[in-house]
């Protein structure tokens, strides 16, 4: 009787083991998809964003495009940069009389002394 009994403990124990490992990969399991759901949820809130910024960018395209087509942006272009002009105006291009004038060549003032190649080093190596 003695040996019987000690033939269960031994498969309970034997059980036992097994049922602890069993759990143990049952709760890798569990916490693994757990940081899977996490993350999963983490990458949809920042897709969200993304599409939302995405979203409010096509908007500000198609505001972009219709000004661009619009006759009042036509219009702007033509006269300004095309030098285009409406029924009934004259295109008037202002030009000089002399020919072109040419921008005299400033004088550096005598004042202000070239430095000494020693200030000059001294300010490279001590930033002064």
């Amino acid at each position: 009787m003695g040996n019987d009994l000690q033939k269960r403990f031994k498969l309970s124990n034997v059980g036992l083991v097994i049922l602890a490992v069993v759990g143990v990969f049952i709760l890798g399991d569990l916490t693994r998809r757990m940081a899977d759901a996490r993350r999963l949820e983490r990458d949809s809130r920042i897709l969200g964003t993304q599409v939302k910024d995405l979203e409010d960018e096509q908007t500000d395209l198609e505001t972009q495009v219709a000004y661009a087509t619009s006759e009042v942006m036509v219009e702007q272009w033509a006269r300004g940069e095309a030098k285009m002009v409406g029924r009934g105006e004259k295109l008037v291009v202002p030009m000089s009389a002399d020919g072109p004038v040419a921008t005299p060549t400033p004088i550096p003032s005598s004042s202000q002394g070239l430095p000494s190649k020693l200030d000059v080093w001294w300010a490279l190596l001590f930033g002064e």
